[in-house]
């Protein structure tokens, strides 16, 4: 954590999000590795690969010594955050809560079809929902064990449109779209009314930090004096832009009832979002996953353009990513420090200073 005061930090971070004139971009390690089990190696040593998960099976107490140590580790970060604590990202709450049935499967757990189809969606009781009634149990039991060291936020949550694709499964969830339009949008409807329920729940009970509220554990962090939320609907590959501007976006501008400050996960290997994004101001802040160089993701010469059209569109702009120290200096030049966020993977305590060094 920066050797700075609180207050100090805090007013970058609202300058980040004013889009303030400053001399640099706010900066966060993302310490620990890439993947939720790389995270939390004690917490998911007890399960297996292919355990199909119940409620009872996730609790707080086998991922303390996992929280403490990235608790720890972050405490060496000469940047502008701090650690940012949520319920283990790597189980698919929306979707177990939705009714998917959950596998353990190595780096993450992974969530099955539960739906053969968009029609008759049952209902959701969330209050008395097994899983939601373990997250709960999970967020309340790690602010405990915070002890106002770190703040606390609502873990990963998936999009509307995630959920439903998992509960369809890909293929019937993008012929759903072409064969049962209507009902494809009740479900997306469905699925986004029980996760603004699920949201609220958790802002409710989470104190905030310092009188402020944070969101991060996955896959990048925010800071502000107002309520923040994450978003993301990473199913947004499977779609064309008409139907993602037809089906997705209503539904992203009623989840953005969920906080005062709202913020979108998207994927350097699906960009089309952003001009849709642009147009409709319903988030606040656009993050990008810089995804691994030589999959589907384009080089990063390529991403230049996309980033800069952002910060000309006055949309702050936060960038998560494993990259090399070179890269992120490209970032670094290329980019204006104003309403601009990087916030770098770090395997190893000892590679900061290097990428230091570029950023400031």
């Amino acid at each position: 954590m920066s050797r700075e005061a609180p207050e100090i930090l805090l007013a970058r971070h609202e300058a980040f999000l004013n889009l303030e004139p400053v001399n640099r971009p706010l900066l966060g390690f993302w310490q620990g590795g890439y993947y939720p089990a790389e995270q939390f190696p004690a917490g998911t040593a007890r399960w297996r690969d292919g355990q199909p998960l119940q409620p009872d099976d996730v609790s707080f107490t086998p991922f303390a010594a996992d929280y403490e140590k990235l608790y720890q580790l972050h405490q060496q970060a000469d940047d502008d955050f701090f650690y940012v604590g949520s319920a283990y990202w790597g189980i698919p709450w929306m979707e177990a809560i939705l009714g998917c049935p959950l596998v353990a499967a190595g780096t993450n757990c992974c969530a099955e079809a539960c739906l053969a189809g968009p029609a008759g969606v049952p209902g959701v009781a969330v209050e008395s929902n097994p899983w939601f009634q373990a997250l709960v149990r999970f967020t309340r039991e790690l602010t405990a064990f915070s002890a106002g060291r770190f703040p606390v936020c609502s873990t990963l949550l998936r999009g509307p449109g995630d959920c439903a694709n998992a509960m369809l499964g890909g293929v019937p969830f993008v012929m759903g779209f072409h064969d049962e339009p209507e009902r494809m949008a009740d479900l997306l409807n469905h699925c986004a009314r029980t996760r603004l329920a699920v949201i609220q729940a958790l802002h409710a009970m989470i104190p905030p930090w310092h009188g402020t509220h944070a969101a991060g554990g996955y896959p990048s962090k925010m800071w502000c004096r107002r309520t923040v939320a994450y978003n993301q609907e990473d199913c947004a590959a499977l779609l064309s832009p008409a139907l993602f501007t037809q089906f997705l976006l209503p539904v992203a501008r009623d989840m953005c009832r969920a906080a005062e400050v709202n913020f979108v996960h998207l994927h350097s290997s699906c960009l089309y979002p952003v001009d849709i994004l642009l147009a409709n101001r319903y988030y606040d802040v656009l993050e990008i996953n810089i995804d691994h160089q030589g999959g589907s993701s384009p080089d990063l010469p390529e991403l230049l353009p996309t980033l800069k059209k952002i910060q000309a569109g006055q949309r702050p702009l936060l960038l998560w990513g494993e990259l090399t120290p070179q890269a992120w200096g490209c970032l670094r030049t290329e980019l204006s420090p104003v309403g601009l966020s990087l916030q770098p993977i770090v395997r190893r305590a000892e590679d900061m200073p290097a990428l230091l060094e570029v950023l400031q």
